[in-house]
């Protein structure tokens, strides 16, 4: 099970690039479920489908691109201030340790 904190790492790293970005939308569809990670769950799915239609358009254009493996430029043209945008309305909603002492 993940921790506060490790979710917290992985939302401020998962902007940097498609493939961190991917993954953190995949390790976070369920977490609006874990009353330990998440104060609202409602508003967590509801930025989550946000983020998983950021994910599916910049996967379509990746792989309409031919899946090279430096995909950086693009993604920061395109995508990485949406997926900042989004994450920045995330964490807010992650339970503090301080508030489960």
């Amino acid at each position: 099970m993940m921790t506060v904190s490790e979710l917290m790492v992985l939302a401020r790293e998962a902007p940097q690039d498609l493939l961190c970005w991917s993954s953190f939308v995949a390790q976070t569809e369920f977490a609006r479920q874990n009353s330990i990670l998440v104060s609202d769950a409602e508003r967590w799915q509801t930025l989550w489908f946000e983020m998983e239609i950021v994910n599916a358009l910049a996967l379509a254009e990746w792989e309409d691109d031919g899946r090279p493996c430096d995909w950086s430029r693009r993604w920061r043209e395109g995508y990485e201030q949406d997926a900042k945008a989004l994450v920045s309305e995330l964490l807010p909603l992650l339970v503090s340790p301080e508030a489960k002492a």
